[in-house]
């Protein structure tokens, strides 16, 4: 009688397994089905986002890829590398002793980087300055408007050597950003620099 109800135990995890196996492409194919409908709807729900929000400043964080040739045809005079160097006396550098030189890089695809070199290496307070940021040429006024990842924008004249002159006075109050950023202590260009452009070799 024992073996008789082992037989029948054995045939009957015989049977659920092969029913289990049976069921395992259909289990697979839903599964499928349900990942490729949420990424789709996830897809959607991104760009939808995107397309609602809008652009209300430049965006910082986007690829190389998909930025390339952004820039109008006017704004390409103004691609390449400014230097100022700057005493440490300003705040605005950062640094304790001696002089920094402050760059800026202006590159084809709307980024820009910043560095603060101090001498010979890179500093800013505990961590590297580095920053990357977007640009933008603006013609009615004949400015560079660097535009940082923090949203505080600045204003880079530009002279007939084509170097770049801080404006000073839009830097300060060109937005309630910009007031507010300042406001707070962040340290303020003591004069207005003129960055360099560095000659093409």
């Amino acid at each position: 009688m024992f073996q008789k109800t082992d037989y029948y135990g054995c045939f009957l995890v015989v049977m659920c397994a092969a029913l289990m196996g049976c069921n395992k492409p259909l289990e697979d194919s839903v599964a499928q089905q349900i990942r490729k409908e949420t990424s789709a709807q996830s897809g959607e729900q991104a760009k939808s986002l995107t397309d609602v929000a809008g652009r209300a400043t430049v965006p910082v964080g986007e690829t190389e890829s998909g930025l390339k040739n952004t820039l109008p045809q006017s704004a390409q005079p103004y691609i390449g590398r400014y230097q100022a160097t700057i005493s440490c006396d300003d705040p605005f550098v950062r640094c304790k002793e001696g002089t920094a030189d402050y760059v800026i890089n202006l590159l084809e695809d709307g980024i820009a980087h910043r560095n603060l070199i101090h001498s010979g290496q890179i500093s800013f307070a505990s961590n590297p300055y580095h920053r990357q940021d977007r640009w933008s040429y603006d013609m009615q006024n004949h400015q560079v408007i660097l535009y940082r990842s923090n949203g505080v924008e600045f204003f880079y004249n530009i002279d007939k050597d084509q170097n770049l002159v801080m404006d000073l006075d839009k830097i300060a109050h060109a937005s309630a950003l910009n007031e507010q950023y300042f406001a707070e202590g962040n340290p303020f260009p003591q004069q207005a620099y003129r960055l360099l452009k560095e000659k093409a070799s």
